[in-house]
Parts: structure tokens; C-alpha cells; sequence
């Protein structure tokens, strides 16, 4: 139960820096703030949605609902808000490779954990 409550506040630590860096870039113009992409969040939606009924994961289908309908809501402004890679600056293209491969990282370490708790290992 510890190790359980010692990961959720890790996350919770983690949450909460991502967002401070965020407030700190946006705040030093670094990055600008830009409508969210609503496409985007219905092809997230469509996929969680997907992926939950399967599963039998009521959260994740019931969040990918949301996000689905949430997209389709906002279905006239798809082209407006997109993001596409050549409109982004050089240090907004900077950040986002570095945050893929924070990610990668993390999913690969995420994996390594997962097999070596599945073997005994730890």
C-alpha cells in the first residue's frame, strides 16, 4: 500500500511541475498559449473510446465519450486550431522532441518495471 500511495504522489509531483514549467514559459512568451485542438481531442476521445469498451474499462470509455463529443461539438473550428509542425517555432519544436523522448523513455522504463515485477525480479 505504501509503494501505491508513493506513486501517486510522485505523479502528483510530476503533474504539478509540468504545469509550473508551462505557466513559467507561457509567462516568458517562450511559448504561446493556443486554443486547444479539437480535433485532436476527438481523435484521443475516438481512440479511449475505442480501446475502453473492449477492455470493459468504463472510466476510459466514458472519458473518450466526453472527449469524442467534445470534438464534434467543436467540429467548425478542426482547421482553425490545428498545430502543424512548420508553423511552430524553433524552440517550440526543441520542446516538443524533448518531451517525446521524455515520454519514450519513460514508456520504454515504464515496460523494463512491468517485466521485471512480472519475473520476480523486484
Amino acid at each position: 500500500m505504501d509503494s501505491i500511495f508513493g506513486i501517486l504522489i510522485s505523479i502528483a509531483v510530476l503533474v504539478v511541475l509540468f504545469a509550473v514549467i508551462f505557466i513559467f514559459l507561457v509567462s516568458k512568451k517562450k511559448i504561446k498559449y493556443r486554443e486547444p485542438d479539437y480535433y485532436s481531442i476527438f481523435l484521443v476521445g475516438l481512440i479511449w473510446f475505442a480501446i475502453g469498451i473492449p477492455l470493459d474499462n468504463s472510466a476510459l470509455w466514458v472519458i473518450g465519450l466526453i472527449l469524442l463529443i467534445w470534438g464534434l461539438v467543436n467540429k467548425k473550428k478542426w482547421e482553425k486550431n490545428r498545430v502543424r509542425w512548420e508553423n511552430l517555432t524553433k524552440f517550440e519544436k526543441k520542446l516538443r522532441i524533448w518531451i517525446m523522448v521524455v515520454l519514450g523513455v519513460l514508456v520504454l522504463a515504464g515496460l523494463i518495471f512491468l517485466l521485471l515485477v512480472e519475473k520476480g525480479i523486484l
